[in-house]
């Protein structure tokens, strides 16, 4: 079963009398749906209902026949697949269209859907209904031209899942046996071999591996983010944006838990998060702060990571609201803030410290544009290659949505050359 199966048939209950949550908890009790195909048949069906009167006005005025004596199941294909068509931009015309056809259960039926769903479409001012493509899509394509088609449609996908093994507590080889053992499935990651990616997250987040501290769920794109910073033993980092944590204990991980990270958090809810990860991990060098990253200070750092708040543009696949978030007004208070944030880490550093900048946007106003007004300013930092630090990038690095499977990401390193005059 899928979204839409799921959706049709929740659908279909309620016209027999059910309550749709009722419906749609029946559905998934039955049926172990992924979070994203789930998430799609909650939208599908609250969506449809939502907005059933102004679909069927729209059937009906298409269909030649009479729209109200068709039976149950063909008037919910129709309505889910119009609800598609006006309001999720995400979905490809051509799919809408094929996946109704293809729950019509006679030749008759499937005729008809593809006539009826065909004429909606030609029919220009229904097509002026349909809700406008998002603006942070259209940013998208004036940033990628032809590339960001791909990766908006990239955004349909089911984000692959990734865990990081780690080898404070135990060896790669010998977590993989106890993986193995309990009979979860993992595959090798695109970089790094502490990195796993798995079919699902349920089964391991309840795991033992995962409570006794082996695994963390963690993309593996992050994780170039943390070799980027390349921390080693002994030396004296500052993750400015902590939570929830992933980061800071990863770069934890790879200095062997010896030396110190001072983890920057401004809400003490999401410090919670940060010190339980730290504590299941078995990690002692997190010395957790909360402060705002803004104004906090310090003096004499060996190496500070400002993985800063963004659109989270390049993880719209995990999170579809950011779409409807995200606009001019959001962008330019971001990059405002992630300025911020980045010149008074930038105060941090000894001379030849690292300062390592990183989002999970893909927008270049939230990226290179940031790095550019930076280095404008603080004449005393450059730009250190990411391809001596990484399998990916050249200056910098950047993941694009689709490309490897995993987040879409932005890094820079920047390395303090002197006292500022």
């Amino acid at each position: 079963m899928n979204a839409r199966t799921a959706a049709l048939k929740a659908l279909c209950d309620v016209d027999e009398g059910m309550n749709l949550k009722e419906a749609l908890g029946k559905i998934f009790e039955k049926d172990d749906l992924p979070d994203d195909e789930r998430s799609l048949a909650n939208e599908l069906t609250f969506g449809t209902l939502r907005h059933q009167e102004e679909i069927d006005e729209i059937v009906d005025s298409t269909y030649s026949g009479d729209f109200v004596s068709l039976d149950s199941q063909l008037k919910n294909v129709l309505r889910i697949a119009v609800y598609q068509y006006l309001f999720l931009d995400r979905i490809p015309i051509y799919a809408i269209v094929n996946e109704a056809v293809n729950f019509g259960r006679s030749m008759k039926e499937r005729g008809l859907i593809n006539a009826v769903l065909r004429g909606i479409i030609r029919n220009q001012k229904i097509q002026a209904l349909r809700i406008p493509r998002a603006w942070v899509f259209k940013k998208i394509i004036d940033a990628y031209h032809v590339d960001g088609e791909k990766i908006i449609d990239s955004f349909k996908i089911r984000p692959t899942p990734y865990i990081r093994i780690n080898r404070l507590k135990s060896s790669v080889d010998n977590v993989m046996r106890k993986l193995a053992a309990t009979g979860l499935e993992y595959r090798k990651a695109n970089w790094f071999n502490e990195f796993k990616s798995v079919n699902r997250l349920g089964t391991i987040i309840n795991s033992p591996l995962m409570k006794d501290g082996y695994i963390s769920i963690h993309d593996e794109a992050q994780g170039l983010v943390c070799h980027l910073v390349a921390p080693q033993p002994g030396e004296t980092v500052v993750d400015l944006c902590a939570a929830p944590g992933s980061k800071t204990t990863c770069m934890a991980e790879l200095m062997g838990n010896s030396g110190m990270i001072i983890a920057i958090e401004i809400s003490e809810v999401r410090m919670k998060m940060v010190v339980e990860n730290v504590l299941r991990l078995g990690i002692n060098i997190v010395r957790p702060v909360i402060a705002d990253g803004r104004h906090y200070h310090i003096e004499c750092v060996d190496k500070v990571l400002v993985d800063a708040p963004c659109s989270n543009s390049g993880v719209i696949a995990k999170r579809p609201e950011v779409k409807e978030r995200v606009n001019a007004k959001v962008i330019k208070r971001l990059a405002r803030l992630q300025y911020e944030l980045i010149a008074n880490a930038a105060t941090f550093l000894k001379v030849g410290g690292a300062l390592i900048y990183s989002t999970c946007s893909i927008l270049p106003q939230e990226n290179e544009e940031v790095i550019e007004a930076f280095l404008e300013n603080h004449r005393h930092f450059a730009v250190e290659h990411a391809k001596e630090f990484t399998p990916v990038g050249d200056t910098y690095v950047k993941v694009l949505p689709g490309e490897y499977h995993t987040d879409g990401i932005f890094a820079a390193r920047l390395k303090k050359v002197a006292e500022p005059s």
